[in-house]
């Protein structure tokens, strides 16, 4: 959410000292990832008025989805929270000032897109909206290959080595 922003707490200097970091120095991801997740749930509920797809009428479904829909704003929360104490930025379109290794960040790479991924199912089971879910992983798919890789790429050539070694210890979604 980013999520895959870790960052630590030195900003390294660039190469070019003369080339502008604000243009050069970030993950080069210009469509938010939040607008992918909310494009998948507005197709949902267009299809859903074309061809229902609903899930059982169920309290334990619509308990469970309120139940996740908790996790990912807690979730969330803590994120925002690590980027703020981080001095951070959360879009992954401007530089980053260290890597994040802490909070939400010991266990999940991108917390916040883990978050976007579990709003998004918390939905579908609440609502009982097949629809939510079945466009689940198309979102998952370009968050992944879309941002994601883009951010890994960005912080491996800003952190190097440092950044390799917290890929191989925390997992990318959880």
């Amino acid at each position: 959410m980013t999520a895959s922003h870790c960052h630590c707490l030195h900003r390294e200097t660039p190469s070019h000292p003369e080339e502008n970091q604000t243009d050069t120095d970030h993950a080069n991801v210009r469509f938010p990832p939040p607008l992918i997740h909310l494009i998948a749930v507005l197709a949902a509920v267009g299809l859903r008025r074309l061809t229902p797809l609903n899930l059982p009428v169920s309290w334990l479904l619509t308990g469970f989805g309120a139940g996740v829909m908790l996790l990912s704003l807690l979730l969330a929360g803590s994120a925002f929270s690590q980027f703020a104490r981080s001095n951070n930025p959360v879009p992954p379109n401007q530089p980053v000032n260290g890597l994040m290794t802490q909070g939400p960040f010991r266990f999940t790479r991108n917390p916040l897109y883990l978050a976007l991924a579990l709003l998004q199912l918390g939905m579908g089971l609440m609502t009982g909206n097949g629809w939510i879910l079945a466009t689940l992983p198309p979102a998952l798919l370009t968050v992944r290959y879309y941002v994601i890789r883009r951010e890994e790429a960005y912080l491996t050539r800003r952190f190097g080595l440092a950044y390799q070694d917290y890929q191989s210890r925390v997992r990318r979604w959880f």
